[in-house]
């Protein structure tokens, strides 16, 4: 073959095995150079599980590349190498590999002319290897799958040239590493059918930084892989399972915590066993009676003393044994690769967690100062390093978002390019402004974990250089594993039922299963009762190892269990995709050329590209094959997607299909933004809210939350929406809002309406559930209001300064400035309308002065009024408050419900057909049963709304349509109210709904005081066992 044809081989074997897991590449004519390009492509493969390459011409040179490779990947489980004219000095370089390997499970080697000298070093080999089960001769043409000539046989291996004895030898000992784990499937039901319980022993390692600051490399120093200068920056996360006993990647459930679990439970089992048995009289061979020893019959005897013999005799059962002795400590890592780009700041709050450790990776030259090195680096690669102030910048937004949503995860400085920054001196420097600039103003110190053998407080490394791999690295390592290793939520006993679970999850050919079919496999796999299933997903889902969302928008979201991560991520990078970085332009290209878009969805890509705007059928198409309605919900409930509120893309695009995405907006220009707010400062007035920190995204998701929950109501004028500032039309009133710092800007049009209060209490509560849902409240919004549009100290004032306005004066923010209190107008007049402005959306039901709120639609004649206020009266005979708008509702009727809506604990729908047409109606029609509806969803959520039917055609849930029929999370407690309160029973079933939703809100706010370092799930997880 020309070396031309084989290096085109060799490009092509590359690029196929940088992703696929299955790779068939049998009869190819692959020499060492295919060889080669496969050996660098197993280093850098992490998901190759299956490799044909039988009947090539790989011969000596090409299998020694392949062992080098094989010694260090973690993922490859099959390797057929028949017919390769491999030789014995082939088979002596593979079978070194063999024992440091702990991925391979199978080995195809028939038909190299393998002797005595390459099987005796096979032989000796797998006296190490504890994971290979099956060494075996297979056949396979290009036409046909394989399949096993002689089913886990070894004498059939060149039996012509390999001495009997060392044939006895492999085939004994690849029978015994399969009989052990053989073994380990028996005691594996024991031990679930006894309901043991076992240390979690995992957690999460996050690494977060900068895009293109080396987190990908750091990963890959820390499993030591070999670095990969041409990897492309991470989109979104990468996900990767390995073990910190030996930090190397593991995909297998035998590598994984679960097998060796079980392995102890047998072990311990047989110890069990050989104690008593030593303790016997001599004579006795068997335990004494039930009634002569209780303490001796809870001992099960499961195994004979021959086999505890047995069990200690081989090296895979000595390692048990080792472990068992030893203090658990170890933990299974689950890295996560966070994609550095902006645009998923978004998407933190579903995957920073406080159950683990965070690496936080920068670039010493940045933070050094880059002008450092204007001598050193080429003059490209100079203008592509931020500047200090940008660096630092970068790491406090990371601090605060990582203390934001983990306020109890430490957090290792890690910084790169130490082959450039190798001085004790820089590193000093580095560290004093690390200290002085980040850490010490944002009250972190006590999360950093600190380098004691360097006398650093961060960790310096060079991703760049595997020939020595020094204590840095070790010590980094080393210090992971022992900031979590004493974690509650690592050393928390959990059923080993629920292990196992994940593992048969993990195990399946599928990014995500329903519900339904999780519920079978935990139910009649894992014995797991029924009851527990819940449970057992809820604790899982909270410390990250699979996604399955509850408190979603409608029943969709808990439908689905996502097994695998990652697989969402990379669905959601499809449609939120980076404009920064040159990610847009490559993304768009990619879609365009390499998958082909279809020619009528060029002006919705560019609509999507350019505004940010999806139509469902571009949506389709990017998700094609995938469930839309879970992804398309998940956005919607996250706050990552609404409603375009353009009416153009609603008779352009698709009626209710068309999508905003927020994330995809452009920051306003500076001009644009400027000539606007010049404008505003004559004519508008301004209220605003300060935050402790405003994490980048939450404004974007303000934006969605108002128009996602007054489609109708909300409009936008020019110049548009963008990333940090909008120019909207809200229920009648002109609107700007921008972010200033740590400020969100409220400007309203003084147009005559009368009081603004009931508009900013609105923005203000939408905010503050944006707080409570996504940034677990705390970012510490406080809303202030200016005398004269300017939000300067001397024109501004407190909400509690409004209300505690004496003798006409308020306090200003400049201390001893006061302001006449009617300069507050159109937002405040009297300390009473201060009061409302007050009242916020708070974490503690209890507080909320109406238990209940009644929507409903009036119906013909107002014959459906008549029948909930019967059912008012008849709640407030049984002690429940409500708001109902007979009694309640002000003159403006948004403002009212919107108020009754934040200040009550669970919403009531009186379910009529009339109601259901009502909130199904489009989006451009204005209804107010549609508007309580869809802020109930955003503010009450599903769980603590209860449907009460009124209409007898509609007692059967299956048939509510459209919006409202999808509405309903979960199954919700369904009351029947045909008699309108008349009924005894009908009023007892509801009350005891009420009270029921109101006891759980109760005890879900309990649980979320009681320190967050504990997952929900692990209080009940002690419970006593369930045999």
């Amino acid at each position: 073959m020309s070396s031309r044809k084989e290096q085109a081989i060799a490009n092509a074997i590359k690029a196929m095995a940088e992703s696929e897991e299955e790779l068939r590449l049998e009869s190819n004519g692959i020499g060492d150079c295919g060889a080669l390009a496969l050996a660098q492509a197993l280093n850098e493969n992490t998901s190759l599980q299956t490799l044909y390459i039988h009947r090539n011409k790989i011969g000596p040179n090409g299998v020694f590349a392949l062992a080098d490779a094989l010694m260090k990947t973690s993922s490859l489980q099959t390797l057929a190498l028949d017919n390769n004219g491999i030789g014995d000095m082939g088979i002596s370089s593979l079978a070194n590999a063999l024992a440091e390997n702990a991925s391979l499970r199978t080995l195809s080697l028939y038909g190299n002319r393998i002797g005595d000298a390459g099987a005796n070093a096979l032989a000796a080999a797998l006296e190490s290897n504890d994971i290979l089960q099956e060494l075996r001769y297979v056949e396979a043409t290009s036409n046909n799958p394989l399949r096993m000539r002689h089913s886990n046989m070894i004498n059939s291996l060149d039996r012509e040239y390999i001495s009997a004895d060392i044939l006895a030898r492999i085939e004994s000992r690849v029978k015994l590493v399969k009989n052990e784990l053989d073994d380990l499937k028996v005691v594996a039901l024991e031990a679930l059918k006894a309901n043991e319980k076992v240390r979690w022993g995992r957690a999460k390692l996050m690494v977060v930084g900068k895009g293109a600051a080396g987190k990908t490399s750091t990963i890959r120093t820390l499993l030591n892989q070999p670095f990969n200068p041409d990897h492309d920056s991470t989109i979104g996360v990468d996900l990767r399972l390995m073990r910190t006993r030996d930090w190397r990647e593991r995909r297998t459930i035998t590598d994984a915590d679960l097998g060796e679990q079980f392995a102890k439970f047998k072990y311990r089992q047989q110890s069990n066993v050989q104690r008593v048995s030593n303790r016997m009289p001599a004579g006795m061979t068997q335990l004494p009676s039930s009634h002569e020893s209780s303490a001796l019959r809870r001992a099960p005897m499961l195994f004979d003393e021959e086999e505890v013999v047995k069990a200690v005799s081989t090296p895979l059962r000595l390692q048990v044994k080792n472990q068992t002795a030893k203090t658990d400590e170890e933990v299974s890592f689950t890295i996560w690769d966070y994609g550095g780009q902006e645009v998923f700041y978004a998407l933190h709050h579903l995957f920073l967690t406080q159950y683990g450790v965070y690496v936080l990776v920068f670039d010493m030259r940045e933070v050094l100062g880059k002008e450092h090195f204007q001598d050193i680096l080429e003059k490209d690669d100079l203008e592509k390093l931020a500047s200090q102030e940008q660096a630092l910048e970068t790491l406090r937004f990371w601090i605060d978002s990582i203390h934001l949503h983990a306020p109890n995860a430490h957090i290792a400085l890690v910084g790169t390019y130490l082959d450039q920054v190798p001085n004790t001196a820089e590193h000093e420097a580095i560290e004093e402004v690390l200290e002085d600039r980040v850490l010490s103003a944002r009250g972190v110190m006590s999360a950093v974990v600190l380098n004691n053998e360097a006398e650093l407080n961060f960790f310096p490394i060079d991703n760049t250089d595997r020939s020595n791999l020094d204590e840095r690295v070790s010590r980094l390592r080393e210090a992971l594993t022992e900031t979590v290793a004493s974690k509650d939520f690592v050393t928390d006993k959990v059923p080993l039922r629920w292990s196992f679970c994940l593992e048969q999850l993990l195990s399946q050919n599928e990014d995500y299963l329903s519900l339904e079919a999780v519920q079978k496999i935990a139910e009649n796999e894992c014995y797991v009762p029924k009851e527990d299933v819940d449970k057992m997903l809820k604790y899982m889902h909270e410390l990250g190892v699979l996604v399955h969302l509850t408190t979603g928008q409608n029943d969709v979201l808990r439908k689905y269990v996502v097994i695998r991560p990652q697989w969402l991520l990379k669905n959601l990078s499809r449609v939120i995709c980076d404009p920064k970085m040159n990610h847009m332009k490559k993304h768009k290209k990619k879609l365009l050329h390499r998958e082909k878009l279809p020619r009528n969805l060029r002006d919705p890509l560019n609509d999507w590209s350019n505004r940010g705007v999806a139509s469902r059928e571009l949506l389709e198409w990017l998700w094609q094959g995938q469930p839309i309605d879970y992804l398309t919900a998940l956005m919607d409930s996250m706050l990552l997607a609404c409603p375009s509120p353009w009416i153009g893309d609603y008779e352009k695009l698709d009626k209710e299909g068309a999508l905003l995405v927020p994330s995809l907006l452009q920051p306003v220009e500076e001009a644009v933004k400027k000539k606007v707010l010049e404008h505003s400062r004559r004519e508008f007035a301004l209220a605003y809210i300060e935050f402790t920190v405003l994490p980048k995204g939450v404004f974007q998701r303000f934006i969605a939350s108002l128009i996602q929950s007054f489609p109708a109501l909300v409009g936008v004028r020019e110049p548009g929406v963008f990333s940090d500032f909008a120019s909207l039309v809200f229920d009648n009133v002109g609107m700007i809002l921008e972010t200033s710092g740590n400020r969100v800007m409220l400007y309203f049009a003084k147009t005559g309406h009368g009081c603004l209060a009931n508009h900013v209490k609105i923005l203000k509560n939408s905010l503050e559930s944006i707080n409570l849902s996504f940034m677990k409240g705390n970012l510490g919004p406080r809303l202030f209001i200016s005398s004269n549009g300017t939000g300067t100290k001397d024109a501004c004032a407190s909400v509690d300064a409004l209300v505690n306005a004496t003798g006409g004066e308020v306090s200003s923010l400049q201390q001893g400035l006061r302001l006449p209190l009617a300069s507050f107008a159109p937002f405040v007049e009297s300390r009473t309308m201060a009061m409302r402005l007050q009242n916020t959306v708070t974490s503690r039901p209890s507080t909320k002065p109406f238990q209940v709120f009644m929507s409903h639609a009036w119906g013909k004649g107002n014959a459906a009024h008549e029948k909930v206020m019967a059912v008012a009266d008849a709640l407030k005979a049984r002690g429940i408050t409500y708001w109902l708008d007979e009694y309640d509702m002000g003159s403006e009727t948004l403002i009212s419900m919107a108020n009754g809506i934040d200040q009550s604990r669970v919403f009531l729908v009186f379910v009529t057909r009339t109601y259901m047409e009502k909130v199904n109606k489009e989006r451009t029609e204005l209804d107010n049963c549609r508007n309580e509806f869809l802020y109930a969803l955003q503010r009450v959520k599903p769980a603590n709304m209860i449907p009460c039917v009124m209409d007898s055609t509609m007692m059967d849930m299956s048939k509510w349509e459209g919006r409202f029929g999808i509405s309903w999370s979960g199954a919700p407690m369904y009351v029947p109210m045909l008699s309108a309160g008349r009924s005894k029973a009908e009023m007892d079933k509801l009350e005891k709904v009420i009270r029921r939703v109101l006891c759980s809100q109760e005890e879900a706010t309990q649980s979320q005081e009681v320190a967050t370092a504990t997952p929900a799930g692990l209080s009940s997880v002690e419970e006593p066992n369930r045999k």
